[in-house]
């Protein structure tokens, strides 16, 4: 199984608009995956409880979205020159054995130039310090508001093609 890790908790995120391009794409070649997005989690997260692994909500989405999955492919925008602060608080809340021997693949987007290549580079090593087996082929989405439509659809063909090859890859990894 694969679970595709939308990494933003705005609300109306275009991370989710890429989110449901893979998940669609993925569903087309057969695979098993499902999405977990970060806007999903409790408004009111109880800061205190974040590491309680026994009774955490990060341990009851784990149970759902990270044990039972293979691989991980972690679709990651931009906040300031890195990944969302969100999305380590969820990885620190989630006992660090549950990401042990995974893959994962990562895909930054963002606004700007670089396709978020220094947050990926930070998550990478976040990945490798938990035991996950980061792909090599990490990529960059630049310029995000220029290859989606106005309904959030990515459109831009050589953006869907190079997802594409990505996923394929991350397929048989």
């Amino acid at each position: 199984m694969i679970t595709i890790i939308s990494s933003s908790n705005r609300r109306g995120n275009k991370t989710q608009k890429f989110a449901d391009y893979c998940l669609k794409w993925l569903k087309e070649q057969g695979e098993e995956v499902h999405v977990f997005s970060l806007d999903e989690l409790p408004e009111n997260l109880d800061l205190n409880e974040v590491y309680n692994y026994e009774s955490s909500v990060f341990t009851d989405i784990a149970k759902k979205f990270i044990i039972p999955a293979s691989k991980l492919y972690f679709i990651v925008p931009e906040y300031n020159g890195s990944i969302p602060g969100v999305l380590k608080l969820f990885m620190d809340g989630v006992k660090p054995e549950y990401y042990a021997g995974k893959k994962a693949a990562l895909l930054g987007v963002a606004a700007g130039r670089a396709g978020n290549l220094r947050g990926m580079d930070h998550l990478t090593d976040v990945l490798h310090y938990l035991q996950v087996e980061v792909m090599a082929l990490k990529l960059p989405v630049s310029q995000i508001y220029n290859i989606l439509d106005a309904e959030g659809n990515v459109i831009d063909e050589p953006t869907k093609m190079a997802i594409n090859s990505q996923l394929t890859k991350f397929i048989n990894y």
